[in-house]
């Protein structure tokens, strides 16, 4: 299958220091314990890797969604644009991963920062919940418009402080975080307060 966003069943059902690339919290060794990471590759060669390793029988994604273009003589073509770029995610044992981290075209694979770090300083690797990967792909092939990936260091619960702005020096907490530049946050007993916050201008306290 050389594009699995055409897979039917993703657009319609909604729904010890190990290589310095990380801790796995996975279960190692058999296929019944596969999940999904997420490996950092060459930018514009993410379709490409993609299908190098499907070739090697494992399981991977690149985020994409199919666009139409219309070119300036009118013509009109459906392109697949990448959306998260320079990213692929993979569905590993711990075993397969320890392989795949040694491929050429994979550069690393990325770690949870908001998790605890062990005794070197290593952060466990991030693992995405099957979940959160088919509404992903529910998403891209199926929403109306373009879909950008925003990430931010800020989650729920996070006190935050911003530093730059009409709202400069005002501090309060992380409930939710909606797309690019709305964030809610509740000031303690007197409720929740929405705003347009840029994440540039938000620092962790």
């Amino acid at each position: 299958m050389s594009d699995m966003l055409e897979n039917p069943e993703y657009c319609t059902t909604a729904l010890g220091v190990d290589d310095a690339v990380g801790i796995s919290d996975a279960q190692s060794g058999t296929s019944e314990n596969r999940v999904w990471y997420l490996a950092v590759v060459k930018r514009n060669s993410e379709k490409l890797i993609r299908e190098k390793l499907l070739q090697k029988g494992y399981e991977a994604y690149v985020a994409t969604q199919k666009e139409e273009h219309r070119w300036a003589n009118g013509r009109k073509k459906k392109v697949e644009r990448v959306v998260i770029s320079a990213r692929i995610f993979i569905r590993l044992t711990e075993e397969e991963r320890r392989e795949v981290v040694h491929l050429p075209y994979i550069n690393y694979f990325i770690t949870d920062k908001a998790r605890t770090a062990n005794a070197y300083g290593v952060h466990p690797l991030a693992v995405i919940p099957d979940h959160e990967m088919q509404m992903l792909r529910f998403m891209l092939c199926n929403a109306d418009s373009p879909v950008d990936i925003v990430s931010t260091p800020f989650r729920a619960g996070d006190r935050i402080r911003i530093v730059r702005g009409s709202l400069k020096g005002f501090e309060g907490e992380v409930t939710r975080q909606l797309g690019e530049t709305h964030i809610l946050i509740r000031l303690s007993i007197l409720g929740v307060a929405i705003t347009r916050v840029s994440p540039q201008d938000i620092e962790l306290i």
